[in-house]
């Protein structure tokens, strides 16, 4: 039977607008089971794509290498993989990208304001790096409906608070109507609800000793919908949950046409 690497919720609770932030283990940082097909697919994006995917502000280059070698002094602790960064060839981001499944934004506490500086995200849900670099946390999640009431109190105190002696991560879900994983802008699509897919993204927070930089790191993932449909309860459960979600986010989500559609879908 097919497993969700993170299902959909299962309590059947109202959607809400959370940061759902746990303690990371740092064994756990770094996914890198399975992850040869992406790979693949991020190096030739790489290649193809770079002006897209690859976005960074000067000055910022010597606090991405030692982030880089935090990465590679993991994958050879906890996944015995080898890796070393030539601070001669390309920027470190570039170079992981062959060896980690991971998008990698590197934030920076300017003026009182974390901003994104630099970063490789070659696998974007539906947002384009190149409009975000040099905005601030705030203004990067402007679009998000409720997030001014809802979770700017909380994120800036929560970022200045991140240790290098404890990292945090946390998830995110949406609904996607192509496994496409290289996404910047949304492409409108019809699908039944059967060919929709669960879209998940582990988001890492890790604090650069001793700075004012953070990391923030991106594993995702799109697994079939109907993998759900092996457990009914988890589907009606997650249906009372897709009911639940206001208009507003329903279209952030851009899922407004098909929600009722899904509905059905899942509890039938």
């Amino acid at each position: 039977m097919k497993t969700f690497a993170y299902p959909p919720p299962s309590d059947g609770k109202p959607f809400r607008l959370t940061m759902g932030l746990h303690e990371l283990d740092p064994a756990n940082w770094l996914e890198c089971e399975g992850i040869q097909s992406d790979l693949k697919q991020r190096a030739e994006l790489v290649r193809d794509k770079r002006e897209i995917v690859f976005q960074e502000l000067p000055g910022h280059l010597d606090a991405a290498s030692k982030f880089a070698e935090m990465i590679t002094g993991n994958l050879q602790k906890f996944h015995e993989v080898s890796f070393n960064i030539n601070k001669e060839n390309e920027h470190p981001f570039i170079q992981l990208s062959v060896v980690i499944a991971e998008d990698l934004c590197l934030l920076k506490k300017i003026d009182g304001e974390w901003v994104l500086v630099a970063g490789l995200v070659v696998f974007p849900s539906r947002w384009d790096l190149r409009e975000k670099v040099g905005l601030d946390i705030d203004a990067i999640h402007a679009p998000v409906p409720g997030y001014r009431g809802e979770l700017q109190p909380l994120m800036s105190y929560t970022f200045d608070r991140i240790s290098d002696q404890r990292p945090v991560w946390r998830k995110n879900w949406s609904l996607h109507q192509s496994s496409q994983l290289h996404e910047p802008s949304y492409i409108p699509q019809h699908s039944l609800p059967a060919n929709y897919w669960w879209r998940t993204e582990r988001q890492t927070l890790t604090r650069l000793p001793e700075s004012d930089y953070l990391l923030f790191t991106i594993r995702n993932r799109a697994e079939p919908l109907e993998w759900i449909k092996t457990d009914q309860e988890a589907a009606s459960a997650f249906a009372q949950t897709l009911r639940s979600i206001n208009p507003q986010m329903l279209e952030y989500k851009r899922i407004v046409a098909d929600r009722d559609a899904l509905v059905t879908y899942l509890l039938s």
